[in-house]
């Protein structure tokens, strides 16, 4: 699938066959996955959302946001914003059950208009992808996102270890 221009269904697919390749222990809440269209049915803009609750109340939850492209760009949908969040799961649920975002995590990528390309890691917001060499916010998706946590929770390795970067020291 072409992340960068596709179509929902397209993306739908992809995203459901990657849902279903996830291995699930038993104790764990599964919220979603949803992908709905924000307009038009079958037409950007859409977004995504799946939230796996663990026990003892860490969870990880994806989000990804597509917008339109141009016709003369092949009019699919281009990914506009993520949120790939793991750390501690507040009681508060959304309309559709979801966690609700809070300030505490252990690993947060996001790409977002305000922030652009950035993390939040190891207590410190909003890192620049300037700081953040070895990842790429433009090949990372949700699934190795959550399969980088499942490591991270079966071995204690460090996730930036995981996911092959380094946090460079603000200047």
């Amino acid at each position: 699938m072409r992340r960068e221009n596709c179509q929902l269904a397209q993306y739908e697919a992809w995203f459901e066959d990657e849902c279903n390749k996830l291995v699930v222990d038993p104790g764990l809440t599964i919220v979603g996955p949803i992908t709905s269209a924000l307009g038009n049915p079958d037409s950007p803009p859409w977004y995504s959302d799946l939230a796996i609750i663990y026990p003892g109340q860490m969870y990880i939850r994806v989000k990804e946001r597509y917008r339109p492209l141009p016709k003369s760009a092949g009019g699919g949908g281009c990914l506009y914003a993520f949120s790939y969040h793991y750390g501690p799961c507040t009681d508060t649920r959304d309309h559709d059950g979801f966690p609700v975002f809070c300030d505490r995590f252990e690993l947060r990528i996001d790409i977002d208009p305000r922030f652009k390309c950035h993390v939040h890691y190891q207590g410190e917001d909003h890192i620049p992808e300037a700081r953040l060499p070895g990842l790429d916010f433009k090949k990372i998706n949700p699934f190795q996102f959550i399969r980088a946590v499942e490591e991270h929770r079966r071995s204690s390795k460090p996730l930036h270890e995981i996911l092959g970067f380094n946090v460079e020291p603000a200047i």
